[in-house]
């Protein structure tokens, strides 16, 4: 069998997914891969004949890509961008009070139209390609978590049968992922701390970068914005206080073309938030202006 139509596939779906990442600035690592020919004949194997069929249930994840962020709250961004491009099922398990365990993020999505006939071509290579759907899976994950994810994955998942009696040990195991949980949300806590010490010392670059967490260019803020937000608390408090989930997702499902740098994001706050400053709103760079009155609706 041969899948290197399918690795093209993915690639290029690797790089769509880049770009629209790299336009909002989360940091993140990003990773595909395709299932190899004896790893989908187990697949299959494991669930006995006819489980999947040509004209019934089928494989959905030939592809994966897996998208690790370094803040564990992007991902429910990332997972609100995604559901609105082309997701087809989704399994974003919820935590519950009670019960501990590890939380699955995984979604399952149409390949795009641009890629169905490489694909359709590459299915009726040989029949077991005939038992895959045009999907491919999208796992999100945070940086502390990933490694605990490749060895559950790897010596746990795929060997089930090496933890049948062993409870103690494998709460062990589940524990150190609670462990690895807890320090991701300590990690959020620590940077928006750091953001409301550099608002009250007026850092404003510094505010910026943890307050946002994203991967600013490093083109210094402009001393005229520098001077209006040394003289307008009010308004670097609305930049504290700013949604960064809500600016995050607007900025992709918009598809608003913003180069990541200090400056801009100023004006954009001020922009949505319409400063009752007109002398700094009147400053907004003209490019931006027709763009984001073009794109944004204002209430």
């Amino acid at each position: 069998m041969n899948n290197s139509s399918f690795s093209y596939i993915a690639n290029q779906i690797e790089n769509d997914i880049d770009s629209l990442l790299k336009s909002i600035g989360i940091h993140y690592r990003l990773h595909s891969r395709v299932k190899e020919n004896d790893s989908l004949a187990k697949k299959i194997a494991s669930k006995g004949k006819g489980y999947y069929s040509p004209s019934g249930k089928k494989v959905q994840d030939i592809i994966g890509l897996r998208i690790t962020t370094y803040f564990y709250d992007d991902v429910q961004i990332l997972w609100d961008i995604f559901s609105k491009l082309f997701v087809v099922d989704q399994v974003y398990d919820q935590e519950e009070a009670t019960i501990f365990k590890p939380l699955r993020k995984n979604m399952v999505c149409k390949i795009p139209i641009r890629y169905l006939k490489v694909f359709q071509e590459a299915s009726s290579i040989d029949p077991t390609f005939q038992l895959l759907d045009s999907t491919f899976e999208l796992q999100f994950r945070t940086t502390l978590s990933e490694g605990w994810h490749e060895i559950d994955h790897e010596l746990r998942y795929k060997c089930h049968d090496d933890w049948k009696s062993y409870n103690e040990e494998e709460r062990l195991f589940n524990g150190i992922f609670a462990t690895l949980e807890s320090n991701d949300r300590m990690l959020k806590t620590l940077f928006d701390e750091l953001a409301y010490n550099h608002y009250k010392k007026k850092n404003w670059e510094a505010l910026f970068r943890t307050k946002f967490r994203l991967h600013f260019h490093t083109t210094p803020l402009a001393p005229q914005i520098k001077d209006f937000l040394d003289s307008n608390n009010d308004f670097a408090k609305i930049i504290l206080r700013f949604n960064r989930r809500s600016l995050l997702k607007m900025i992709a499902i918009n598809e608003l073309s913003i180069p990541l740098k200090y400056d801009n994001l100023f004006w954009l706050i001020v922009f949505l938030e319409a400063a009752p400053n007109a002398k700094i709103r009147k400053s907004i760079p003209q490019i931006f202006l027709e763009e984001w009155n073009k794109k944004l609706t204002q209430e």
